[in-house]
């Protein structure tokens, strides 16, 4: 175990994540205050319908595609208000699906996509993430609709809103402190489970793991390129992405291997993320059972799209 390897890691992922999740906080506050709350409650107000949802969920949509930090934190202020039930609560969870890959494609994959891959690679891909994007969302909204037929008697007054909800002036001032001690129930949380699962990723378990993915890898023909195409999304999509780029113009990776090998590689980098930063996040968050929840349910559901769609490349690869 190299406990200096793993502080430089996870050093690197809190210099990210700790500064996006206090302007997420605070962005939360602000947007859930004043008349930022009033206008973008109105303004959304056909995606809440959409999903049977109260209007007071409008602004999560809009934090999704700013901070997913924020938008959870918000989230988990609406349920524990009991403005919507633990059900509603995954549905919800869910349906930012898309505005979450949305915000991360765009921004944070496309650049390296076009640039690694070129146009037409590129932007297969970025369709293909947000499209996956989109039926987890669908699902979100359907598994919302089902459930408030079923338990229509019974939901909570969806006229109600939030406590701190005011439709005055926004206090900036008050919403920094208040910013600031949300970002710290989380940061309490987020950052020793971090570094443990980083002390664990230089252990030599981890390398067991791994060398017994490789048959996997062997079984649906992929290459010895591929495979360190994948071995690198592991930590970071990014990293496979350059590393696809260097090996297609290289000749090591033909064209028509890269969406399925990035989806490959989008598969374990998924089930590293979400354990080594979705989950400890949304236990800080929500708490433990429910936390755990959210983050098996929209991981299964994600990564069950993403099997879906590799299967479909590799048919398309074999036709």
């Amino acid at each position: 175990m190299d406990i200096s390897l793993a502080l430089s890691d996870v050093l690197i992922m809190w210099k990210t994540a700790l500064p996006a999740m206090f302007l997420g906080c605070y962005c939360g506050v602000v947007l859930k205050s004043g008349r930022f709350f009033s206008w973008f409650s109105k303004v959304l107000r056909p995606m809440t319908a959409l999903g049977k949802l109260p209007e007071a969920l409008g602004p999560f949509f809009i934090l999704c595609l700013l901070n997913r930090y924020a938008a959870n934190a918000m989230l988990a202020e609406i349920g524990r208000n009991a403005v919507i039930n633990r059900s509603g609560i995954i549905a919800v969870y869910l349906m930012g699906s898309l505005p979450t890959g949305i915000y991360f494609t765009i921004f944070y994959f496309s650049p390296a996509l076009i640039a690694g891959l070129g146009w037409k690679l590129g932007m297969a891909f970025i369709a293909i993430n947000i499209g996956m994007s989109t039926l987890v969302t669908v699902i979100g909204i359907l598994w919302n609709r089902i459930n408030f037929r079923q338990d229509e008697g019974s939901q909570p007054d969806h006229r109600q809103a939030f406590s701190g909800t005011t439709a005055g002036k926004t206090d900036l001032a008050a919403a920094t402190k208040t910013a600031f001690w949300q970002f710290w129930d989380i940061a309490i949380v987020f950052m020793p489970v971090t570094f443990a699962f980083a002390l664990f990723m230089h252990t030599a378990i981890i390398n067991e793991i791994l060398a017994g993915v490789a048959p996997v890898l062997h079984g649906v023909h992929l290459t010895a390129a591929g495979a360190l195409v994948i071995l690198a999304g592991i930590p970071t999509l990014i990293a496979a992405i350059g590393v696809a780029g260097t090996l297609l113009q290289s000749g090591a990776l033909a064209a028509e291997e890269i969406i399925f090998t990035l989806l490959v590689a989008s598969f374990f980098h998924n089930v590293y993320d979400a354990v080594s930063r979705v989950l400890p996040t949304n236990v800080s968050i929500f708490g433990v059972k429910l936390g755990v929840m959210l983050t098996i349910a929209g991981t299964a559901i994600y990564l069950a799209m993403v099997v879906i769609t590799a299967g479909i490349a590799l048919y398309a690869r074999a036709i």
